[in-house]
């Protein structure tokens, strides 16, 4: 096993955890049935972390070359990025006790949607700024202010304070597609 399979296995484990907490979540609202109210934007954020999750999991891999000549602070600040994907996916969906309470999604997503947008933030945050930090310290790259992408965290960092419900709504729409298209087309090659 090579350094870096190593250390992306490790960080890959988070990233499981994380898929099994929201496969689980998903799991216990199905089962509690009739007793959950669904709304549209708890799945739709589901849909966000699960893709979120996976791009970062592709971007991982995507960094060999980079990641051979990481730093253990770089890698530390990588499993931080991991541990907030994590509880990114933990606040999304409520606990689902046995008995006859009613699971109103549309609310508890009220209810998390600060942390959730708290935690996006601090997770895009972290992940971009090692990646800035790895391209600036091991290739000698530029810093480039002027990207499109930065004014994602500024957009999620609103969000976190706006509670209109179709805002919430379009703007998860619009990361799925963002996530979507990001990797669109691209395949795994062999190292």
């Amino acid at each position: 096993m090579s350094p870096f399979e190593y250390l992306l296995t490790f960080a890959a484990i988070v990233l499981g955890l994380a898929i099994t907490d929201l496969a689980m979540g998903l799991s216990r609202l199905l089962h509690a049935g009739s007793r959950v109210t669904w709304g549209l934007l708890t799945p739709l954020a589901a849909i966000v972390v699960f893709l979120k999750i996976v791009s970062q999991w592709w971007t991982w891999y995507a960094a060999q070359s980079m990641a051979q000549a990481a730093s253990f602070e770089m890698f530390i600040v990588v499993m931080i990025g991991a541990v907030l994907l994590f509880l990114l996916a933990a606040a999304l969906l409520p606990e689902v006790r046995a008995g006859t309470d009613r699971i109103d999604l549309p609310a508890h997503f009220i209810h998390v949607q600060r942390r959730f947008w708290l935690l996006f933030v601090a997770h895009w945050v972290t992940m971009n700024g090692v990646s800035i930090w790895a391209e600036m310290h091991l290739q000698g790259a530029r810093l480039d202010l002027m990207s499109p992408t930065y004014l994602i965290p500024i957009a999620a960092l609103a969000l976190a304070f706006i509670k209109l419900r179709w805002l919430q709504t379009v703007s998860m729409a619009i990361l799925i597609v963002i996530y979507l298209m990001q990797f669109h087309g691209q395949q795994l090659t062999a190292p």
